[in-house]
């Protein structure tokens, strides 16, 4: 494990404390983090969002901000604006945007529009840098007796198209994601969903990714602590001599205020 992060320096931890008052100023969400308990439990990071609604007139919106501990020079990560230019229900259209500033990494502006009408949402995002970068619909379709929901995209960068299908069988949940790759004309990533509540406050999550050969297992427990969300995760490779040992487990405590 990192020994930095094993024992922090007066310097790392007088950012954390800092970042906690700043955030403790309105209300919001933190979280922290632990490198692989396999290899020695260590601080990983803190991550931390807080936000605050904003009327102008009669335009409302909402501001997030968020903070990583591992972010660019342990700073504000990105501050986002986000409200409802058109509102409307039903089979009258409604418009949401989405506009987010990232301070670390290349300092991109991204937007989000999601309109909404008659059951479906079509969602455009775009950035600074690649302008349009992705286009997606949902609907929920039934077929038989079974409500399935779809959700097709383009990744406009990597030419990539996506379906992203999910249906609930009792207290199972299940979903399948399939990339096609347009410019090769070739079947890209699949990846296998399944989510299934094991008790009231306790959910367990797997996604397998056959390409990767690997199966990240997670267990959501909202009951263990009053107020908090702990989540367990373990990243299994399925090739391997031990797949225990090789196994990665993390673990996360988050809360709100």
């Amino acid at each position: 494990s990192d020994p930095l992060r094993a024992n922090p320096s007066p310097k790392m931890l007088y950012k954390m404390i800092v970042a906690c008052t700043i955030v403790g100023a309105m209300a919001g969400t933190a979280e922290v983090s632990t490198s692989n308990l396999r290899s020695g439990a260590a601080f990983d990071n803190l991550k931390a969002t807080w936000g605050k609604a904003l009327s102008i007139g009669d335009f409302k919106s909402d501001l997030e901000c968020a903070y990583d501990y591992n972010g660019d020079k342990g700073g504000l990560k990105s501050a986002s604006l986000s409200g409802n230019l058109i509102d409307g229900s039903g089979d009258d259209l409604s418009l949401d945007y989405e506009v987010t500033k990232n301070f670390g990494g290349d300092k991109t502006t991204e937007v989000t529009l999601t309109a909404a009408v008659s059951g479906s949402t079509i969602t455009a995002e775009l950035d600074s840098v690649d302008n349009l970068k992705e286009v997606s619909a949902t609907r929920t379709v039934t077929i038989g007796d079974r409500d399935i929901d779809l959700k097709p995209s383009f990744l406009v960068k990597a030419q990539t198209a996506r379906v992203k299908l999910m249906s609930a069988f009792g207290n199972d949940k299940v979903s399948a994601t399939v990339d096609y790759e347009t410019k090769d004309s070739e079947l890209g990533a699949i990846e296998l969903g399944y989510e299934r509540e094991l008790e009231a406050g306790r959910t367990l999550t797997a996604t397998l990714t056959p390409a990767d050969k690997n199966l990240e297992l997670e267990v959501e427990d909202t009951k263990f602590e009053s107020g908090a969300t702990w989540t367990a995760k373990a990243s299994v490779p399925l090739e391997g001599d031990n797949l225990i040992d090789d196994a990665k487990l993390t673990l996360t405590r988050a809360w709100s205020w």
